[in-house]
């Protein structure tokens, strides 16, 4: 009986138990299992063969890699332009460096093409690559970005824009508009930061236009990429083809219309010519003489070497000093130099910029200027005149140097149809005469005068023709360093080199040819030139014609300007029919014009007298000289003088 209890008991558990099993599985079938999904989304491109999706991911990697590669190029002339130092400048995170630096949009418009389109694949492709993919796969054309194209700021837009992408909640049922919306930082920062700086307002605005391009370049490559791709089901290998496409377009416009060799003349000559370079501009030398005189381990070395103790002959004989020493190129070791000052670095530094694109580019035709700017900056020396009576340092470059002399000579024999060679031919003039071969230097002088003439006509036919659409937003590129301005003063020096070793200022007699010869090359601002005037007017007769040439020299250096007036209005008066008495006019002339410049408004007496007087003498010169040379210089010089003062 009980065995039977017990196994009714046992049935009706197990009934139970069968029950609750069926109600359980009821239940798991009226509410089924959900495994949860993560925030960033995988694309479709994953899909497929995972061997292909990598071969085509690389290939993608390679050519945006390249892109980028080509961009630091193209902007900063050099594959390898990232410095970790410069990250913290404000300056490095500008785009606006890309639009002037290098080859500047303003005189290349083509230019505006070839950065957007490679600005448009480095916004467009890796966030389609993120959006096709996943965003661990755009990490890599996110650092490209960053090291490669050296624009650290926009890498980091980018970054934003591939997570957006990559979040369900943007994956939108049309991955155009997804990718179109998550572009937005890169639109921020091209606002931002994409604008050129120091610029017109016009310019201003219209530096933005290779961004707008950019943004067009980036949604026709997405749209490209999403449109075949929704018929291909997303197969790799979209993104790479046109990313390649879109690379090839901006290497043929850019080679095409700009070219590799025009880049590097940007780059290494054209910006730096040496008149605008701000070393070689006037500086003041007081200040940094007062501070080094007032440092306490100079003065005791200045002590040391017995010095004069007197402040006022102790700063004269370290002016002596400083320009012995400048002579020579290089500053006293005493002399505390501050940074303005600091030429000679900076002299060197243009030096192998112009070597590099010389080196470089041995067939281009931009040689002629970097050979012109390269000889020009070996001919600038500082005045040591100047410098002991005005405590400035100041550079000249209008003499003939020996030392420059091989590098005109390059010039003139390889390109001797420059405008640049102009300027050669009158140097190397100047050192034919300097060995008494006056014939072969007039020969060369009279070429450089007809060349000269017509190498001005054209300037200002050109310039009379130049476009201004846009309100001449677009400047094309100079042609040559020579400008009218130039062209000019080099005219007047061609005409006065071929008058002063002309016939009329040399005899028979055996040492007239020789004197000549080293008048002709005598550095007026040489510490010795006064003393070698000296010497040659000791070896001179009475009725020598080069008398009147040196006289004038002499009187030129007359510090006191009344003095000088007087003097060069009795040479004038002394020798009327000849050069040096011209000049002697011409200069008086000059001097009035200076003199009633330099006059302040206090006295309007003494002004309107120094206007009168430079009125008169100008008048007169171009009466008794009106074929002169200097005719033409000297009647713009009265047309300019104010009629009422």
């Amino acid at each position: 009986m009980l065995d039977a209890r017990k196994i009714k008991a046992s049935f009706e558990n197990r009934e139970s138990s069968i029950e609750d099993r069926l109600m359980d599985n009821k239940e798991t079938e009226k509410t089924p299992i959900v495994a949860s999904k993560s925030f960033m989304a995988v694309g479709p491109t994953l899909h497929y063969s995972h061997r292909n999706v990598q071969r085509c991911w690389f290939l993608a990697v390679a050519a945006f890699a390249v892109s980028c590669l080509f961009w630091s190029k193209i902007v900063t002339g050099s594959f390898r332009s990232f410095d970790v130092q410069t990250v913290t400048r404000r300056e490095f995170w500008s785009l606006g460096q890309s639009i002037t630096t290098g080859v500047s949009i303003f005189e290349y418009p083509w230019q505006i093409l070839v950065l957007g389109l490679l600005m448009g694949i480095m916004a467009a492709v890796p966030v389609l690559i993120s959006q096709l993919m996943s965003f661990r796969y755009s990490l890599l054309f996110i650092l490209a970005v960053f090291f490669l194209a050296n624009l650290p700021g926009f890498a980091i837009c980018l970054l934003v824009s591939c997570i957006a992408v990559a979040c369900r909640p943007l994956r939108f049922r049309s991955r155009f508009v997804a990718i179109a919306l998550c572009m937005a930082p890169q639109l921020l920062y091209w606002g931002a930061f994409g604008g050129a700086r120091g610029v017109e307002p016009i310019e201003w605005g219209f530096s933005f236009a290779p961004w707008m391009c950019a943004w067009l370049d980036g949604l026709v490559i997405a749209g490209f990429v999403l449109g075949i791709g929704h018929y291909t089901r997303y197969r790799p290998g979209l993104v790479w083809i046109f990313t390649v496409l879109t690379l090839l377009i901006a290497v043929v416009v850019f080679e095409v219309s700009i070219g590799f060799d025009e880049l590097d003349y940007q780059l290494y000559v054209a910006k730096n010519d040496p008149e605008h370079v701000r070393e070689f501009h006037d500086h003041g030398i007081t200040e940094a003489l007062d501070a080094t005189l007032r440092d306490p381990a100079t003065r005791k070395y200045l002590e040391d070497f017995f010095y004069p103790t007197d402040q006022i002959a102790r700063r004269a004989e370290l002016k002596r000093e400083l320009q012995d020493q400048l002579s020579c190129d290089s500053w006293p070791v005493w002399f505390i130099v501050p940074q303005e000052l600091m030429y000679q670095a900076k002299k060197q530094w243009l030096l192998r910029q112009y070597e590099l694109f010389i080196g470089r580019r041995p067939n281009s035709r931009r040689m002629p200027i970097a050979l012109y700017y390269k000889a020009l900056l070996s001919e600038y020396t500082p005045d040591t005149r100047v410098l002991g009576q005005k405590e400035v340092l100041h550079f000249y470059s209008d003499y003939p140097h020996e030392r420059s002399r091989r590098i005109w000579g390059m010039l003139y024999r390889d390109f001797g149809n420059s405008p640049e060679s102009l300027e050669a031919r009158w140097r190397i003039a100047m050192h034919l005469a300097s060995r008494g071969m006056f014939d072969q230097a007039s020969e060369l002088l009279a070429e450089a005068e007809r060349m000269l003439v017509a190498e001005r006509s054209e300037l200002l036919a050109k310039g009379q023709t130049r476009s201004d659409k846009l309100l001449g937003l677009f400047r094309p590129p100079a042609d040559s360093a020579m400008t009218v301005p130039k062209l000019d003063e080099l005219h007047r020096r061609l005409n006065q080199s071929r008058v002063l070793i002309s016939p009329l200022n040399r005899t028979d007699e055996p040492g007239s040819a020789e004197r000549l010869a080293n008048f002709v090359m005598l550095d007026p601002r040489a510490s010795d030139y006064a003393q070698r005037l000296d010497g040659l007017l000791e070896q001179m007769e009475g009725k020598d014609p080069l008398r009147d040439n040196i006289l004038l020299a002499q009187v030129k250096l007359i510090a006191d300007e009344q003095l000088r007036a007087e003097k060069l209005n009795e040479l004038h008066n002394e020798c009327p029919q000849t050069d040096g008495g011209m000049l002697a006019l011409y200069e008086l002339a000059l001097l009035k014009i200076s003199r009633w410049r330099q006059q302040d408004e206090s006295d309007l007496e003494l002004k309107k007298k120094y206007l009168d007087e430079a009125r008169a003498t100008l008048t007169s010169f171009v009466s008794l000289y009106p074929n002169s040379f200097c005719a033409e210089q000297v009647k713009k010089n009265l047309a300019g003088l104010p009629t009422v003062e």
